[in-house]
């Protein structure tokens, strides 16, 4: 992501973080490498009111990042800005008070528990459903392990990973 784009995510951040008369500030930004080699601009954010942006399963701080994504796009778009490729330059991340770092450090934990009791029982386990975010996680640590597959299973709300034992 280009520094432009990262200042327009930051910019459009904050002002929508006015608009909704909430009060936050930018605590860090930083580029990221997930585990399948893509890099990702993150902003964190510090706010004395989490609950407001988080939203209960972390639904509001998905909206506010999809709109800021809306927003970002937009803006390119009309300023016909042709050395930024929407596709690939406009993937940025949010976090609020650390949730999403949490979230996803309890996803890991929960896929290696299920991935050892696959190994140990031989047997399938069907997660609770989860947001396409939650399974990618869960689908990335077992990807690492020997023996197991996954698959996502169900429609809309209620899709689910199966973490699956799988001889040589």
């Amino acid at each position: 992501m280009c520094n432009k784009t990262q200042e327009l995510v930051k910019q459009t951040i904050i002002e929508l973080l006015e608009v909704m008369d909430l009060e936050a500030v930018i605590e860090e930004e930083r580029i990221e490498t997930t585990k399948d080699g893509k890099e990702i601009f993150t902003v964190d954010l510090k706010t004395e009111q989490p609950n407001l942006l988080i939203g209960q399963y972390g639904s509001n701080l998905q909206c506010l990042q999809h709109l800021v994504g809306v927003i970002v796009k937009h803006k390119i778009l009309s300023e016909k800005d042709e050395s930024v490729n929407i596709e690939e330059d406009v993937k940025f991340n949010i976090d609020v008070n650390g949730y999403k770092k949490q979230k996803k450090e309890s996803l890991v934990k929960l896929a290696e528990n299920m991935a050892d009791q696959v190994t140990y029982s031989k047997n399938s386990v069907a997660l609770r459903p989860m947001s396409a975010y939650e399974r990618k996680v869960i689908h990335l640590e077992i990807s690492a392990r020997k023996n197991l597959v996954t698959e996502s299973i169900g429609d809309n709300l209620m899709r689910r990973v199966v973490i699956k034992y799988q001889e040589d």
